[in-house]
């Protein structure tokens, strides 16, 4: 028979055991979830069974812990587009990031979502067939559910998505944040420190960033496009990369918005140790989307142009598009990590599927902390009801009688008691055998409240699926008196596998080193004070740039045939002063556009984009936009060279760090095979021979300096002028790289030397009194000067 003390007993544990978890001053790993996007205004596809919440919940205490996270949002979305400003947000950066991975996860465990086709976590081993399957069954699913939504409008229904113009004009207000941001998870991930097999699937994933940003045509670029599409309907905001962004006078207080766009941001900061997440996000995000197809038929309604959503619906097919092209980029690095062990094979399909569904997790406008509140609340409803027996019961929680726990929730019950609720479930944490942490099958409580337990029908299903949910969510009462960010984390890596990064691991460790990891801010030299030489100065005056005449080919002595031992000793130690600042310079400019998608809106950080695209070995831009035809192109080239039984080392537009590893072969100038930059770079320093030390230092001095690219960048730009001298030689000397190498290396010198005519234009007209321009002129005099230094 059923004891009172058990009945109060039961009652009363999972909410005090809640409001304990709930109610910490720490910041709560579990409450960092992707939330409202766009997409959540859309209604449910056919075919999805999801699990709603029991009951709307607009509680003082849910809101309260609401707006914390949006100010805590905001804060990190500003920082990591000025990112060089506030290197001491990594630490915080790498938790916040763990933590929306791992309540993705769980908010698959809160609201499951099953649709024709399944869901991308039964797929437990990697199978590309089903995965297709998978993109295609959503492709329908969004198509079924826009036909209905077509009948609904044809039968006299309203429009869904916005009511009338203004409702209209605060959806795309409110989505302006992580518009402004789009597609920059993918902004790092094709950058110097990326290790060299996986620059083929790289350079795949970073050309869906390039083409979101108009490939550098200012006209196409997507933010430009949305920020037009602000004005048109009379919003207009501050630059999305300033601080003024994110002050509250705007009115954009969509918690969920700005979790999405934060979540975007997080992933790109890290892309050697969560690329696999990276390119799981990347197929979610580039796949159709309902909201989209809603937006283009309703915003002309009230006289929007609808061009912003017609053209994400386009890009973003499956056929050639962005979507496409996401999942040939995990084929592609799946490849190679069974190929290369670069990682465990299970563990990169795991984290691809958790990148996945973080962005998945971003369709619902619910959160674990709305199914969490809404346990709070069912529970203390419950226990209010059961208030009067609670007076007999001789047990004691935290020192107290439940009579008065039951007391003190009744007297209250009309009120926010978030300080009598945390206390009472403080003391309740660990009251086994009713609920064991992180175990629900373990704990009491759910055996009683489901079939054949005591209580069993107190509970609905729905309730019980919210309270196993929860109970297994539970960290460790260890954990929890920790920091627990750090168990967010190692939560998440129990899920999914062990942490691993697809950087090399030297011995030492050299993940503080900028030639490794990404990113590293190292001290910077100082280029502000230089002393201008006459030339500098005469140089600087506008309309006067002149660059230096040609690297003397002489300086490299790398033809072969000599017999001169001399001539053979200054031949290596050439090369091994060339190979570092070679395989290092492609840096200069690589984060002067990864900075932030909103910080290439710019006349001159758009041409920066095209000079990058040259270098980085895309074909040249054109009217219209590449999408699959890259992927399609290299793939010819790979199938001549099979054809002639020849490796694949060498393609019609290789980028500088392909050529860089031509070189390296063709003359075994760096033994063994380097397979990164760090492998060309010992920690600055280590070296034997002078000459190659500052080489090397040199080198590093360009990563430093590019690690700064708001305070460097035309400084930067100017750098890289210098280095395209360095190119031209390389070139021009013949035994360096065979015939058709260099001829890709011309073109991509000739499609340059055009970027920069127009970035020097642009520097000369900028109005700022030739301040940018002299910085432009200072950046390459240094340039020069330390490549004729180092070549001598």
């Amino acid at each position: 028979m059923t004891s009172l003390q058990d009945i109060s007993f039961l009652v009363l544990v999972p909410a005090a055991l809640f409001l304990l978890f709930f109610h910490r001053e720490k910041w709560n790993p579990l409450t960092s979830a992707i939330g409202y996007t766009e997409r959540n205004t859309q209604p449910t596809l056919a075919g999805h069974e999801k699990n709603k919440l029991l009951k709307p919940t607009t509680s003082p205490r849910l809101q309260a812990k609401l707006k914390a996270r949006l100010d805590t949002y905001k804060d990190m979305y500003y920082k990591i587009q000025n990112l060089e400003d506030f290197p001491e947000i990594l630490p915080w950066a790498r938790k916040m990031l763990l933590s929306l991975l791992h309540e993705g996860l769980l908010m698959t465990r809160y609201k499951p979502v099953k649709i024709p086709g399944g869901s991308i976590l039964d797929i437990t081993e990697f199978d590309a067939g089903r995965l297709h399957e998978l993109i295609d069954a959503r492709q329908a699913d969004v198509g079924h559910e826009f036909e209905a939504y077509i009948r609904r409008r044809e039968a006299g229904g309203g429009p869904e998505l916005f009511q009338d113009l203004e409702g209209a004009r605060r959806h795309l207000k409110r989505s302006a944040c992580w518009n402004y941001v789009d597609g920059s998870w993918l902004a790092r991930t094709n950058q110097i420190t990326t290790p060299f097999v996986l620059r083929g699937v790289t350079k795949n994933a970073w050309q869906i960033f390039s083409e979101e940003l108009g490939d550098g045509d200012l006209e196409k670029n997507h933010v430009v496009l949305y920020r037009d599409l602000l004005r048109s309907v009379g919003v207009d905001l501050p630059g999305g990369d300033t601080a003024d962004f994110i002050h509250p006078r705007h009115g954009m207080d969509d918690e969920g918005g700005w979790r999405l766009s934060v979540a975007q941001l997080l992933l790109s900061v890290f892309p050697n140790d969560f690329l696999p997440e990276i390119l799981g996000f990347n197929l979610y995000y580039e796949s159709p989307a309902l909201s989209n197809y809603l937006a283009n038929r309703e915003m002309p309604e009230f006289g929007i142009s609808p061009y912003y959503y017609a053209l994400h619906i386009s890009i973003d097919n499956p056929d050639s598009g962005h979507c496409a092209m996401a999942l040939g980029n995990i084929v592609s690095f799946l490849k190679v990590v069974r190929e290369t062990d670069i990682m465990s094979y299970e563990n990169a399909w795991r984290r691809i599927q958790a990148g996945y569904v973080l962005g998945q997790t971003a369709e619902d406008k619910e959160t674990v902390l709305h199914y969490e509140d809404q346990l709070v609340e069912f529970i203390y409803r419950k226990a209010n009801i059961a208030e009067k027996i609670h007076c007999t019961s001789r047990a004691r929680v935290g020192g107290r009688s439940l009579s008065s726990w039951s007391s003190s929730s009744s007297s209250n019950k009309r009120t926010d008691d978030n300080q009598g609720k945390d206390t009472f479930l403080a003391a309740l944490a660990d009251s086994k055998p009713w609920v064991y942490r992180g175990d629900s099958a373990r704990s009491r409580l759910v055996r009683e409240v489901t079939w054949k337990g005591r209580m069993f029908g107190a509970f609905t299903h729905d309730e019980v699926h919210v309270l196993r949910t929860w109970i297994d969510s539970l960290p460790p009462a260890a954990a929890e008196d920790s920091d627990p960010s750090l168990w967010a984390a190692a939560a998440y890596w129990d899920l999914v596998g062990e942490f691993q990064s697809v950087e090399k691991k030297f011995d030492p460790p050299r993940r503080d080193d900028v030639a490794v990891t990404h990113p590293v801010f190292p001290p910077m030299r100082a280029w502000d004070h230089l002393s201008p030489s006459p030339s500098l100065i005469a140089a600087a005056l506008p309309g006067r740039f002149t660059s230096r005449a040609p690297l003397p080919v002489e300086l490299i002595l790398l033809a072969g045939g000599t017999t001169n031992p001399a001539d053979t000793l200054h031949r290596d130690k050439l090369a091994r002063v060339l190979v570092p600042l070679w395989f290092a310079h492609p840096c200069l400019l690589e984060t002067v556009v990864s900075a932030s998608p909103y910080k290439t809106t710019t006349p001159l950080v758009s041409l920066c984009l095209q000079l990058l695209r040259a270098e980085k070995g895309y074909m040249p831009e054109g009217s219209g936009i590449a999408c699959m035809d890259e992927q399609h192109h290299q793939q010819q080239q790979t199938q001549k060279h099979t054809q002639r039984g020849l490796q694949n080392t060498s393609t019609s537009s290789p980028d500088l760090v392909t050529l860089g590893l031509h070189m390296v072969d063709r003359h075994d100038l760096v033994t063994p095979r380097p397979g990164c930059l760090g492998d060309v770079l010992p920690p600055c320093g280590q070296s034997d021979d002078a000459q190659v030390s500052e080489a090397v230092k040199f080198a590093y001095d360009l990563l430093s300096w590019a690690q700064r690219p708001i305070r460097n960048g035309t400084f930067l730009l100017g750098l890289s002028r210098a280095f395209l001298d360095l190119e031209v030689l390389v070139a021009g000397t013949e035994d360096l790289l065979d015939r058709k190498e260099r001829g890709a290396l011309q073109r991509m010198i000739e499609r340059k030397l055009v970027g920069f005519d127009k970035c020097i234009v642009h520097l000369m007209e900028e109005g700022d009194g030739g301040r940018k321009y002299g910085e432009f002129v200072v950046g390459y005099e240094t340039g020069r000067d330390e490549l004729e230094r180092l070549l001598m």
